[in-house]
């Protein structure tokens, strides 16, 4: 394959006349050519991935991790708990929150673009120190005379590996890349010799390395494994043998300040994770009897990524008599013994280093740490740079053994350049559909119910996202789906609990959150959901209970916080309220609804005369609506209606606006008028089917209201519409007292019926029909207290107006 470069090297020479004696260097033309084409084809193949939402683990340690709000270097090195809200995964990962509280801050919010461009920067950067590395340690042992060119392909062959899109895609896991970095910075240190190696100043880079993610911990067995290959040539597969033994304690010795900093640090970090850190497996020797065949699916689809799934549905294996188990280990255990055999020949080194850094930098993930998932393709992000030494350098040396006096063909020659091109251009499509994959929730989930139908997890996601699109049936039929293979999972009975209640199912709803507090009660979300469904359904003592419960157990939970802040103010507990705030302004300091509520306990606003304030400051459409909304909360129907109108002056074509002013009318038992505004609401949007449920509502009242009120019916005299219309005073439809009240005087006149009309009309604050009808009253029994009463009433409410 050398040739193949020299011949293109001497081309380039020829037509851009440029000094050859930069043959091994960055400056040679063909390499500035190359790498250029390999630069602009990975940033063609992720051009499609910066508009990617948030995903899974996105959830608890940016979206709802208040901690990232406010940029507190110290506190993120002191306090492990602000990496995430969830308690289980609240890891000491400093660096990693640090770069995500910077992309907050740079994006305004929680804006994904940020967070994209920044995590591909550094992605492109772990790519620029591959070619570095690679160049260094081929130099080292002199492998050609053109070995740049040999690490530019090392490094088009990482940078446009399909599998590494989950990596770059899913934003929590930037921390695989930064700890790459620092891994390839520390190990270019090492190489470059002279000041890095002799002050051991190439420590800096796997110690701040540390701080982003476990993973770094690589970083001395890899120094250890470049130094027993390379600078000791240590046959591996005989080191127990006594010359070989001492090149290994030698080596040792010489990269020992890098372990003794790794301990360190363990002991460090070990003290500084929290109790409540779980890494969520079972047992260890399920998991470990698994992770043979997990190396051999990494393999796989490394070279054929043909079933990538951001969540697999692997099981850890039960018993070593398993297949699959003895599978793995005998095809695991045969490429280790190739690879400790091919250590000592020089043409087979960087094959040998490449297989054993792929094993080694496996070992936080793939060995006797039982994780809760079997299997991610984002661990292989750093592993993967050693199978791909050992791919490319493995293949040359075949290439050289089995086909040296075929080199020279153009036959050949074009066989070889067809197969680079099609591996990366395959992988460079793949990139850019897995991208597709990652869009959105919808997307990503979907594409795991295809990959992994027997993952409940994934099945619950998905009914997540379709839940996030209103689709609420069919969220509950993958919700149930996932149940079948998770029974015991919390979870999926929380998102059960929202969906029945977004069907009106509030019973059924409720039996999901305590079954899900059963399953796990001290879960705070589990807490916060039932919290939630407890003060949208007006139990607000029990809401806070639960609340209150889930900040004890995560007291950085946004979404708790917030919402306490929001029934306090509801509840107008403005010493509640104020304590809240500041509570959360000690740690946040410049949180902007923290600040807000302060202000507003300080104040004592009630949420109305925000909203009224706020609204005839900046009048707007939706303003009114959410005004015409509160008005409805507080029991205030003609202020409903009012706002509504108001909403409907600045944009007549607005459903939601009739709609509310529908249920106003209905409420205050004017089913006339409410299916009137009903149907403006349906005629301007045919498929709004809250609309629809109400006006079926409405019209159902009316039939029932015209039923009663009917005088042809058998029995309808004047004392049943008179009792009728006492009936309908005492349940506030005055409207419909007064219609029953007229229909019993159209039968048979009496001071009783024209006393009920006079005393609708004074609830209703229309005194001067009041007025008329008690003069009626008294006029047929001048003596009738009850007429008297409400007429005196009527005329002191006129008089009080016009003064």
């Amino acid at each position: 394959m050398i040739q193949l470069f020299q011949k293109l090297n001497d081309y380039i020479y020829k037509i851009t006349g440029k000094n050859r004696s930069k043959k091994n260097s960055y400056k040679n033309p063909v390499f500035i050519i190359l790498a250029s084409l390999t630069l602009v084809t990975i940033l063609f193949a992720y051009s499609n991935h910066f508009l990617n939402s948030f995903h899974f683990d996105d959830n608890h340690t940016i979206e709802n991790n208040s901690a990232i709000q406010e940029l507190n270097i110290i506190n993120f090195f002191k306090d492990a708990t602000t990496f995430s809200s969830l308690p289980t995964n609240q890891s000491y990962r400093p660096l990693t929150t640090l770069e995500n509280t910077i992309d907050y801050k740079l994006g305004n919010g929680l804006n994904p673009k940020v967070f994209h461009i920044h995590i591909f920067l550094t992605y492109l950067i772990v790519c620029a120190l591959l070619l570095i590395f690679t160049k260094k340690l081929l130099d080292k042992i002199n492998f050609s005379k053109v070995n740049q060119f040999w690490a530019l392909l090392v490094t088009a062959f990482f940078g446009l590996l399909c599998v590494n899109t989950e990596t770059v895609n899913y934003i929590i896991q930037r921390a695989e890349i930064v700890s790459a970095l620092f891994v390839l910075a520390g190990l270019i240190a090492y190489l470059s010799n002279g000041f890095w190696r002799k002050k051991l100043a190439y420590l800096i880079f796997p110690f701040i390395g540390f701080f982003s993610k476990e993973m770094a911990f690589v970083f001395a067995p890899l120094l250890l494994l470049y130094f027993l290959i390379f600078e000791e040539n240590v046959d591996l597969l005989h080191f127990y043998r006594k010359n070989e033994f001492k090149k290994c304690i030698k080596s040792f010795i010489k990269i020992l300040p890098a372990f003794i900093l790794t301990v360190i640090y363990y002991i460090f970090y070990s003290y500084m994770m929290p109790s409540t850190f779980s890494p969520g497996g079972n047992s260890q020797f399920n998991y470990l009897i698994t992770q043979p065949m997990v190396m051999v699916h990494y393999i796989v689809t490394y070279f054929i990524p043909y079933n990538l799934s951001a969540d697999t549905d692997w099981v850890a294996y039960k018993s070593l008599f398993d297949y699959r188990a003895i599978s793995g280990i005998i095809l695991i255990t045969l490429l280790f013994y190739i690879a400790l055999k091919t250590s000592k020949k020089k043409e087979t080194k960087l094959f040998s280093f490449g297989i054993l850094w792929f094993f080694i930098s496996l070992l936080p993930t793939s060995s006797f740490i039982p994780f809760a998932e079997v299997l991610n393709d984002h661990r292989t992000f750093i592993p993967y740079i050693g199978l791909t030494i050992a791919f490319v350098f493995g293949t040359n040396y075949l290439a050289q053994k089995y086909l040296s006096k075929n080199i020279e063909r153009k036959t050949i020659q074009s066989v070889i350049i067809l197969a680079i091109t099609l591996f990366l251009g395959l992988h460079t499509y793949g990139i850019r559909e897995r991208n597709k994959v990652w869009k959105s929730e919808l997307s990503l989930w979907k594409d795991v119910t295809i990959k992994s139908p027997n993952n409940g997890r994934g099945l619950m996601n998905y009914g997540l996202a379709l839940m996030g699109k209103g689709d609420y049936n069919g969220a509950i039929t993958y919700f149930n789906k996932g149940l079948e293979l998770n029974p015991n999972y919390a979870s999926l009975y929380i998102n059960l609990g929202i969906a029945t209640k977004a069907i009106g199912n509030n019973i059924a709803a409720e039996n999901y959150y305590k079954k899900a507090i059963q399953l796990t009660p001290t879960s705070h979300k589990t807490l916060f959901f039932y919290g939630k469904f407890l003060i949208d359904e007006g139990r607000l003592e029990e809401g806070e209970e639960f609340l209150l419960k889930s900040l004890n157990i995560s007291p950085t939970y946004t979404k708790a916080n917030f919402l306490l802040l929001e029934l306090y103010h509801k509840k107008n507990d403005w010493e509640k309220l104020n304590k809240l705030a500041e509570k959360i302004l000690k740690k946040l300091p410049n949180n902007d609804k923290a600040l807000k509520y302060l202000d507003i306990s300080i104040n004592k606003e009630s949420i109305l005369m925000i909203l009224e304030e706020e609204t005839k400051n900046n009048p707007s459409p939706e303003k009114y609506l959410n005004l015409s909304f509160k008005y409805f909360q507080n029991n205030n129907f003609r202020g409903t209606i009012s706002a509504a109108n108001s909403a409907l002056q600045l944009k007549s074509n607005y459903p939601d606006a009739y709609n509310n002013i529908g249920i106003a009318h209905y409420m205050l038992k004017e089913y006339d008028l409410a299916i009137k505004a009903y149907n403006n609401s349906i005629s301007l949007k045919p498929d709004y089917k809250l609309a629809q449920n109400n006006l079926a509502n409405a019209t159902k009242a009316k039939k029932n209201m015209d039923s009663l009120l009917n005088p042809s019916a058998k029995n309808r005299t004047s004392n049943y519409f008179l009792n009728l219309s006492l009936t309908f005073y005492n349940d506030r439809n005055y409207l419909a007292c007064i219609n029953a009240a007229k229909k019993s005087i159209q039968i048979n006149p009496s001071a009783d019926a024209y006393n009920n009309i006079c005393a609708a009309y004074n609830q209703l604050k229309e005194f001067e029909n009041a007025i008329e009808a008690g003069n009626k009253a008294i006029k047929l029994e001048p003596e009738h207290r009850l007429a008297n009463g409400n007429l005196k009433y009527a005329l002191n409410n006129i008089k009080t107006l016009n003064e």
